[in-house]
C-alpha cells in the first residue's frame, strides 16, 4: 500500500451536492483533482460536476494507491495498520485496528477503501479540518465545509478521532488523548518529545518556513528545525505596532535571516472578503488572526516555500493565556486543569480548521505541538509546572526548555501579546468590518 497524498478531501454517496459549489476546492487543487466514480480513477484539471463519489485536490499529478487518499500526514510505520483496514470483513476487525492507528502522530483526514465499504477518518487532534453533511438519503464528507452547506447540507464537524462507513452511515469512535502519564514532567523529556515531533514533520524537506512573532513558541521552533533544515522565518505586522521592531530585533537575537510582510491598510478590506470565504470564519478576532497567516502564506510561496511551521497550540497545552492565570488565583488547580484540557479537546474548532484552510491556497500546514507524544505529555504535565500564579509567569516548562536550548533571555522571559494584537492587525480589521 503506498497510498496518495491530496490536499483536500469529498466523498458522498447518492449524490445531493450543488455542482456550481466545487470551486470552493479549486485553491486547494494545485495540480488538479482525483475523481472516482465507483469504476474508475481520472485525473482532472478541472471538475465541472459533482458525479464521483470520491474527489480528492492533487499537490502533484503523482497518483499511486487509489484506495487510500491522505490529506496530510502519518508518522511511524503506518502502512501495515492502513493495510489491514482495507482487508478488515468486520466492524469489530476494522475498529481494532483503527485504534491502532489513531496511536501513531499525524495531522490527517483520509479516505480508505476498504471491503466494508468507503471508511472516513480523521485523526485524534483533528488537525486538518473535515466536515459530515447529511441531506435525505445523501452523506458527504469534506475539507472544505461551504460545498455542504450551499448544498442544503444538514452539516457538522466530523469529530476527531472518529471514522466512519460511508455507505451505511456506521460510525467508530477511536479517540482516546492522554492515555497514560510520563514517568517525569521535565525540560530534557519535552526537549526530545518536540525534537522528534519536528524531525518527523520535517522529514527530507530541504526548506521550510516558520512564521515567526518573536514569541518563546516559534523560538523553539526555528531553533530545533535549525538542526535539521533551512529555515525562512516570515513575520507579518503593521508599521508602527508592537511587533514592527521587537520581531526584527529578536531575529537578530537567534541570528535568522526574516522577511518581513507589512500589508497596507488599504489592501486589507479588498482581502477580507477571500478570507473570510476561504477559511469560513466570521468572528473578527478568526479574520485577524487568519489575515496575519494568509499574508504569511503568500508570501512564502512567493520565495517558493511550500510547507509552513505555526506554533499553534502551545498556549492551550502549556498555561499560555493570561486568562489561565486569573482563573487560577480564583479557582481550583484541578479547575484550571479541566479548562486547558477542553481547550486542547476543541482547539480544531477555534484553532486548526480556521488556519489550514487559509493557508491551503499556498501552502501545506504544520503544526508541530500538535503532535500526539506532546500533547499526552501535557495533558499529563501537572500544572504547577506549566503556571507560576505568584510571580505571574507562564509556560514554565516551555521556558525551561528555551534555556536549554540557550536561547536569549529577552525571548524566554519576555511577555507576548496575541498575534493579532502584537501585529497591529486586530485594530484594522475591526474597522475594516465596522466600515462594512
Amino acid at each position: 500500500m503506498n497510498p496518495t497524498y491530496v490536499r483536500g478531501l469529498l466523498c458522498t454517496t447518492n449524490d445531493g451536492l450543488n455542482d456550481s459549489n466545487l470551486n470552493s476546492m479549486n485553491h486547494r487543487a494545485w495540480s488538479g483533482y482525483l475523481s472516482y466514480d465507483s469504476s474508475s480513477y481520472s485525473i482532472n484539471e478541472k471538475l465541472t460536476s459533482f458525479s464521483s463519489n470520491i474527489i480528492g485536490c492533487l499537490s502533484t499529478p503523482t497518483v499511486n494507491d487509489t484506495n487510500v487518499l491522505i490529506h496530510g500526514e502519518i508518522y511511524g510505520d503506518y502502512a501495515p495498520i492502513i493495510d489491514n483496514i482495507l482487508i478488515s470483513d468486520n466492524v469489530e476487525t476494522l475498529t481494532s485496528n483503527i485504534h491502532e492507528l489513531y496511536k501513531l502522530d499525524g495531522s490527517y483526514c483520509m479516505a480508505v477503501q476498504g471491503k466494508l465499504g468507503t471508511i472516513c477518518l480523521r485523526d485524534p487532534l483533528g488537525c486538518k479540518p473535515l466536515y459530515i453533511g447529511k441531506n435525505h438519503n445523501s452523506v458527504s464528507v469534506s475539507t472544505q465545509k461551504s460545498i455542504l452547506v450551499n448544498s442544503n447540507f444538514n452539516v457538522e464537524d466530523f469529530i476527531p478521532g472518529t471514522a466512519m462507513i460511508l455507505e451505511n452511515e456506521l460510525k467508530i469512535d477511536a479517540r482516546n488523548l492522554s492515555p497514560t502519564p510520563y514517568s517525569q514532567y521535565d525540560a530534557d523529556t519535552l526537549l526530545t518529545l518536540l525534537k522528534n515531533s519536528i524531525a518527523s514533520r520535517i522529514g527530507n524537506k530541504k526548506t521550510i518556513g516558520v512564521s515567526f512573532s518573536g514569541g518563546i513558541d516559534s523560538s523553539i521552533l526555528i531553533s530545533i528545525a535549525n538542526e535539521f533544515t533551512e529555515i525562512k522565518a516570515f513575520n507579518v505586522r503593521m508599521k508602527d505596532s508592537h511587533d514592527f521592531e521587537n520581531a526584527k530585533k529578536l531575529a537578530n537575537l537567534l541570528g535568522i535571516d526574516l522577511i518581513e510582510i507589512e500589508p497596507k491598510i488599504e489592501h486589507i478590506p479588498d482581502d477580507i472578503p477571500n478570507i473570510t470565504s476561504i477559511a469560513e470564519i466570521t468572528r473578527p478576532m478568526d479574520v485577524s488572526i487568519a489575515l496575519g497567516f494568509y499574508y504569511v502564506a503568500k508570501t512564502a510561496k512567493e520565495h517558493n516555500t511550500s510547507t509552513l511551521f505555526v506554533g499553534q497550540l502551545a498556549d492551550e497545552l502549556f498555561g499560555g493565556y493570561a486568562r489561565y492565570i486569573r482563573t487560577l488565583s480564583e479557582e481550583s488547580p484541578q479547575f484550571v486543569t479541566d479548562m486547558m484540557n477542553s481547550d486542547v479537546h476543541q482547539a480544531y474548532t477555534k484553532n486548526f480548521e480556521r488556519d489550514e484552510k487559509i493557508t491551503s491556497p499556498f501552502v501545506d500546514l504544520f503544526v508541530p505541538y500538535a503532535s500526539l507524544p506532546i500533547v499526552n505529555f501535557a495533558l499529563n504535565c501537572p500544572i504547577e509546572y506549566k503556571i507560576d500564579v505568584a510571580n505571574d509567569v507562564r509556560k514554565l516548562i516551555l521556558r525551561s526548555v528555551a534555556k536549554k536550548l540557550k536561547l536569549p533571555d529577552e525571548i524566554i522571559y519576555q511577555t507576548k501579546k496575541a498575534i493579532h494584537f502584537s501585529s497591529g492587525i486586530d485594530k484594522v480589521v475591526k474597522r475594516a468590518l465596522k466600515n462594512n
